[in-house]
């Protein structure tokens, strides 16, 4: 951090990661740079992730190194009075509610007095890739260099409190400072009678506009350092005051004798106070002793750890050995971040946070560049496999596991998103099968609640679809491909089904899951039959159709039989009904008190209106025994919902009320209609809501007065935008009408609140009626 004197060359002898820096002149700038990038470590290309800091004169950029392209962020090149600000895009930012891990290399410098140094920073400014610390002398507020590295407060003009450093700094946010620069830039106390010292604090007050080096006057700090805090808050900073006094030496002339003037000495001591801030260094690490310093000359390495959990960061430096790159101790701190100081709070669902690095010089300078091994991941995702065997309900889990032949199956897949900075991405499934099994339908359930078709796998290699139509992300972390099918029996009593292998792939992550084997068994070749009865089902009983032209209860009526042997053994089976791919509740049934026959309902509440609906219907017995499916299609004809409402409408219309200087509830005249007709289907719910513009008369003159919707919980304007109306839960008839203007009860419903300044006439508002369907809550 620092303004100081101006190095003009350097020579440097030294090793670095990866070869031996030869003795070789360097320029402050070119060569510097140049040097570190050739000899960078090997990282990883970083060109996707970040954005450069939108503010001016931005030094920052990304750079090649002789590893590969696209691999090194270069804040800052050797140059005076720069500043570097680079920022991960909207979507590589980093989520606190997970576990994060940041690895990397920092070059710093060359030489002793190199100066300012670089920042890690999490922020959640307002101003976003625009932050930056500020320096606000002259009204003007454009972005600091020195001590601040771009994101502390700017202390130039010594005058701040401790609030309006934090103002100058980047808001909500928290920065690890890599210090290069030791900012303790202030005279010794003066002493009684030291007339040097006391012209030494003349001269620095009197010039002290062009001095902010004092961040680091702390009694623990003696060098390059590696500190945290708050730049946005004022608990990072502690403002004193060094108070001293100096002299002032003037001459008058004076009369004298004889009307003769003569100069006169006089001496004016002045009494001074001179403000200074310094920073509070929360979790300090010194860079010195046998550990190669910052601004050494060596790429050194960091690695930072976020603990979700506990809230805290723990940074480790020099824990790889910038020789060769061995991994070594290094030293290490943790500090706990306190979210609320970054705008977050533990509630908030979402806990994204951007962040990157800042990077500036004063009089001194250096070369600020930055190499990552790893960032925090850009996708992570998982995926397990489980077998169910739904009639016995079990898992088969192990190669001993064993079902029979007619069982029910459900093969379940489950695609996890961990964490990342990007959604995954055209996922293709690739599924090795198990044989022996006889797959009926396939579908992916994503977790907002989506789901898609697929085509049902007829092979052992299926590709389900050319890829998934959702990405995972943060927002879906999960997908659930499921399989349902009926154990199939092999050519002996018992068959060994082998395991299988499936793999996910996606454009950026590559998922991997196996599935045990298992054993089919058929012991028993007495079976059971289902059929249809019903007057609409075909002639083998395996299907049946009806069509409606309005929602009703459909009645199915069916038989199960045994191949062999006496259906007295079987006195209660379980009707298992699947309408439209969706499991309806079991129905149970005693198969010796009907001889097998038994009528299903399928209620017209799960009609769906406009399509066909398909019904699957099976039975199983207390054994765990199975019949074969049956199909039942519903046809319902589409239905209708509309509004009418009257186009015309008034209030204090028919037999006008009198303005008498007061404010006024009026009630709607009796020419208001408002209904909705519903021929859709039973259970459907709906919602009516309005919104209505200002009072104006025809020669434009505004009525100080509002459509207000009034019920038991409160009052709302129609005039501040849509108002739910009503909400109907649940329609019960076909057709149904729903005169919702009648329901206005007294002193509730549609009103018209006028203002005391209210002025008589005839005004005109419009009123924008929405009707729309909106999820069951069943």
């Amino acid at each position: 951090m620092k303004l100081s004197e101006f190095v003009l060359g350097l020579l440097t002898v030294g090793m670095l990661t990866g070869g031996v820096i030869k003795a070789h002149a360097d320029t402050p700038a070119e060569g510097d740079v140049k040097r570190a990038l050739r000899l960078a470590p090997q990282g990883v290309k970083i060109d996707d992730y970040f954005e450069k800091g939108d503010i001016s004169n931005n030094s920052a950029k990304i750079v090649d190194t002789g590893r590969g392209e696209k691999q090194a962020v270069q804040l800052t090149d050797g140059g005076q009075n720069e500043l570097g600000i680079l920022w991960t895009s909207d979507l590589a930012k980093m989520n606190l509610r997970q576990d994060q891990t940041a690895s990397m290399w920092l070059y710093t410098g060359n030489s002793w007095n190199s100066g300012d140094g670089m920042a890690f920073v999490m922020q959640n400014d307002e101003r976003g890739i625009q932050a930056s610390a500020l320096d606000q002398r002259n009204g003007t507020a454009i972005p600091a260099t020195g001590e601040t590295l771009g994101v502390w407060g700017y202390d130039v003009n010594n005058q701040y409190s401790a609030e309006q450093l934090a103002k100058a700094g980047i808001q909500k946010s928290w920065a690890l400072e890599f210090d290069t620069f030791l900012n303790r830039n202030l005279p010794t106390e003066e002493k009684d009678g030291d007339s040097k010292n006391s012209d030494r604090w003349k001269e620095f007050f009197l010039k002290q506009e062009n001095f902010a080096t004092q961040f680091d006057l702390d009694k623990h700090i003696n060098g390059k350092h590696i500190a945290s805090g708050y730049p946005g808050d004022a608990s990072a900073y502690q403002v004193f005051r060094r108070n001293f006094k100096w002299d002032v030496n003037w001459t008058s002339w004076e009369p004298g004798p004889f009307g003769v003037n003569h100069p006169v000495h006089h001496t004016t001591t002045h009494t001074s106070s001179y403000p200074y801030a310094v920073l509070k260094h929360d979790g300090l690490i010194l860079t010195k002793g046998s550990m190669s310093p910052l601004s050494s000359g060596y790429w050194q390495h960091v690695t930072l750890v976020w603990d979700a959990s506990a809230s805290e960061m723990k940074y480790t430096f020099g824990d790889k050995d910038p020789k060769t790159g061995a991994a070594q101790a290094g030293t290490s701190s943790t500090v706990r971040i306190d979210k609320c100081k970054l705008g977050l709070k533990d509630s908030d669902t979402n806990q994204r946070i951007r962040w990157g690095f800042t990077g500036s010089t004063g009089a001194n300078t250096e070369s600020n560049l930055v190499v990552f091994e790893q960032v925090p991941s850009l996708v992570s995702v998982a995926a397990t496999a489980q077998l169910t065997d739904m009639t016995r309900n079990k898992s088969v889990n192990t190669t001993d596991s064993v079902v029979h032949a007619g069982d029910r199956l459900r093969l379940t897949y489950d695609l996890k998103y961990i964490s990342g900075r990007e959604s995954w991405k055209d996922v293709q499934a690739k599924l090795q099968l198990p044989s022996n099994v006889r797959f009926t339908s396939a579908k992916v359930v994503y977790s907002n609640g989506y789901s898609q078709t697929l085509q049902v796998p007829n092979n052992s290699l299926a590709k389900l679809a050319d890829k998934l139509s959702q990405e995972l992300s943060a927002d879906k972390l999960s997908a659930t491909i499921l399989l349902d099918g009926i154990a199939v029996a092999g050519p002996t009593a018992e068959t060994a089904v082998s395991a299988t292998n499936s793999s996910f792939t996606g454009i950026n992550a590559i998922a991997q899951t196996s599935l045990t084997g298992f054993k089919v068994i058929q012991t028993d070749d007495d079976k059971m039959q289902l059929r249809l009865t019903g007057p609409n089902s075909s002639a083998d009983g395996t299907s049946g159709a009806s069509d409606l032209t309005k929602p009703q209860d459909v009645e199915i009526t069916g038989n199960v039989s045994h191949t062999k042997g006496d259906p007295q053994k079987d006195q209660i089976l379980t009707i298992q009904p699947v309408l439209n791919g969706i499991e309806q509740p079991t129905q149970v049934f005693d198969s010796t008190a009907s001889k097998g026959d038994f009528t299903y309902k399928l209620a017209a509440d799960r009609i769906l209106s406009g399509r066909e609906n398909t019904l699957k219907l099976y039975v199983t017995d207390s054994e765990g025994r199975s019949t074969n499916d049956v199909l039942y299609t519903v046809t319902l004809a589409a239905g209708f919902r509309e509004l009418a409402v009257s186009p015309k409408a008034s209030f204090n219309h028919g037999n006008p009320v009198e303005l008498k200087g007061a404010a006024m509830t009026l009630p709607p005249d009796n020419n208001w209609q408002v209904t909705v007709n519903d021929t859709k289907q039973i259970g459907d719910q709906w919602e009516l809501t309005a919104k209505a513009t200002s009072f104006i008369s025809k020669l434009n003159q505004p009525l100080p007065a509002y459509l207000a919707y009034v019920t038991k919980n409160g009052t709302s304007d129609l005039q501040q935008g849509m108002v739910t109306v009503l909400t109907h839960r649940k329609t019960t008839a076909n057709p149904e009408v729903v005169n919702v203007a009648n329901a206005w009860q007294q002193g509730q419903g549609l009103l018209l609140k006028v203002g005391s300044d209210a002025v008589q006439g005839s005004y005109y508002s419009e009123i924008t009626w929405v009707l729309r369907d909106v999820p069951k809550s069943d």
